[in-house]
């Protein structure tokens, strides 16, 4: 089995240079040249392992508490503790509570009230008053759907993937919230479930709204009789959940492939659903009330709003409490994945029982000693989300750019095309090149010695983690370490490749410069895939543009998702209409 910092033989290999001259590097000493052979130890000709995980593992990180990249990537394997802070506002909208009061069994809650609205016109508000401790769960976590996004969840509460568990809807959050109870959770995140009303939050409101068309079917009859009865509503709740999931999702899918819908359109849901009759408006209303196709893209819009690093302020992560089924010691996993070439195919749910116990084991020893208080928090000084987040954004929209360069060369003369691209090379590595450290002048060798790069590759790979001492950290965040160091060490890598062949690529003719920047090309493509950032031209700019009456999102659960096949290729930005008519 592969050890807990299994890295590629390339990442490793600088991390050693790292840790043998991080003195020097800090106090500002000449750093020592490696032999010529040494450098060969870099496997600057090799890329990392296909069973490397840092790539994913850091992936999983870069999209915590962010909508878009688990649209994209749906199918969830990290999971992390987390609080809701005071003051924090929550959402809760049913037409299934006749009780006319606040749940008083787990429920959903959301962060926008756009969401909740969905779901009915009884609209209560909360807010937070105590922090509340919470498990975040990665990918589309609240898309019921077959294809893997509920797979943590299903083996969080049972070990291992039941036939149909993806769908037992309100099953599974009484499950969870049973689980959680021995370690002081009050809820679960993405789409919010909280487990008891009665703690940690306050009624702000409780309005009747306009009336909307809702997610669920028909409207229950709170007449009749033993309505009022708190009991006979959870019934009916759990009935009319069983009717959506068990009819309504499988119809989707059904109805996709014998007569699908263009995208953006409402989906056509299970019994009763929206399109079997309009809401009354109240006594008094004058005028149209507003569609159903609007609250749609309201709720959409409201999610696209969470793509920003740092939106959701009321969450705060631990980072010294997350796991994730990308670690590599889930060997079982590793192999599963070995064949496939489509990263949002994953699934976490291939793991095995001992497998499974394992990260099952190591997640509820972090839960069982986790301390929110001043003084349980007092230790945790590395900033991981900020640091993961730099690495993105030094480099996400400048290998995107050296790629377009390296792509558009039609009516350019080769020289123009090969000293841009060289620029942008020089442009990344530069903050990490001493001018100490030049080649030696070519006595006449075409091999010129590479090992005068060797110093640049390692500030280059270290400079994000290698002042933070392992022996500091915990399990979880040695793993977070190990990704970051993964990604960096192939990114840098990868730009050392480039730039010992452009250093002097200015110098050579118009044919050697075509067949150096097809080479180039290939490499820094490799490098974005293998990376897979979900905030890249490719998964959030639609073309052609779209109209200023629709905007650019990823497909997403439920409104698209029974055109998904669970291939996991469904991931293309589309044109979304804002719901008006135009």
């Amino acid at each position: 089995m592969r050890g807990f910092f299994s890295t590629s033989s390339s990442t490793l290999y600088i991390l050693g240079l790292i840790s043998a001259d991080v003195f020097a590097i800090t106090t500002q000493q000449p750093l020592r040249i490696l032999p010529a052979n040494d450098v060969e130890k870099l496997g600057w000709t090799h890329p990392p392992s296909p069973d490397d995980t840092g790539n994913l593992v850091f992936n999983s990180l870069n999209g915590l508490l962010k909508h878009q990249p688990n649209a994209l990537y749906r199918n969830g394997h990290a999971m992390i503790a987390g609080t809701v802070t005071p003051g924090t506002l929550l959402y809760h909208s049913s037409i299934l509570n006749c009780t006319g009061l606040p749940p008083t069994t787990p429920e959903w809650v959301s962060f926008d009230p756009e969401h909740s609205y969905l779901f009915g016109s009884r609209m209560y508000t909360f807010q937070v008053v105590r922090p509340l401790k919470i498990l975040y769960f990665d990918g589309s976590s609240a898309a019921k759907m077959p294809s893997g996004p509920m797979d943590t969840q299903e083996i969080l509460a049972h070990g291992e993937i039941r036939d149909r568990g993806w769908g037992a809807e309100g099953t599974r959050i009484r499950e969870l919230c049973n689980w959680g109870k021995e370690f002081g959770l009050d809820g679960f995140l993405r789409e919010m479930m909280l487990c008891d009303f009665s703690v940690g939050i306050e009624v702000v409101s409780a309005l009747d709204l306009l009336p909307v068309h809702t997610l669920y079917g028909p409207l229950p009859d709170c007449s009749s009789e033993g309505m009022e009865s708190l009991d006979t509503a959870d019934r009916l709740r759990d009935e009319h959940r069983r009717l959506w999931v068990n009819n309504g999702s499988e119809a989707w899918f059904r109805q996709a492939r014998e007569d699908p819908d263009p995208p953006g359109n409402p989906p056509r849901r299970g019994p009763g659903g929206p399109g079997r009759g309009k809401p009354t408006p109240p006594p008094g209303w004058v005028g149209s009330l507003r569609p159903e196709r609007t609250l749609i893209t309201e709720a959409i819009q409201a999610g696209n709003w969470h793509d920003l690093p740092g939106l959701v302020h009321s969450v705060q992560l631990d980072y010294t409490r997350f796991v994730t089924f990308f670690d590599p010691k889930y060997e079982s996993l590793m192999l599963a994945r070995r064949g496939q070439t489509n990263k949002r195919a994953f699934r976490a749910g291939n793991v095995t029982k001992a497998d499974a116990e394992v990260m099952l084991s190591e997640l509820r020893e972090m839960l069982r000693t986790w301390d929110i208080t001043p003084t349980g928090r007092a230790g945790l000084r590395v900033g991981w989300s900020a640091l993961v987040q730099s690495v993105v954004e030094r480099y996400s929209t400048r290998l995107e750019y050296l790629l377009l360069l390296l792509s558009a060369s039609a009516g350019r003369p080769h020289t123009f095309n090969a000293t841009q691209a060289r620029w942008q090379v020089l442009i990344m590595l530069a903050p990490y090149m001493p001018v100490a450290f030049m080649p030696s002048v070519d006595t006449g060798s075409d091999d010129r010695d590479s090992s005068w790069l060797a110093p640049t590759i390692r500030h280059c790979s270290g400079v994000y983690t290698s002042r933070i001492p392992s022996s500091t950290l915990t399990s979880s965040e040695r793993l977070i370490k190990s990704s970051v160091e993964s990604v960096a060490g192939e990114i840098c890598r990868t730009l050392g490749v480039i730039w010992l062949e452009a250093f002097d690529v200015e110098s050579k003719d118009g044919k050697e410069q075509t067949i150096l920047m097809a080479r180039w090309h290939d490499e820094v493509k490799r490098l974005m895939d293998w990376l897979g950032w979900a905030n890249w031209a490719d998964f959030v700019v639609c073309d052609p543009a779209c109209s200023v009456h629709e905007f650019c999102t990823l497909p997403q659960w439920p409104i698209d998702m029974r055109n998904d096949d669970g291939s996991g290729t469904f991931d293309k930005p589309y044109c979304h209409s804002r719901g008006l008519d135009v």
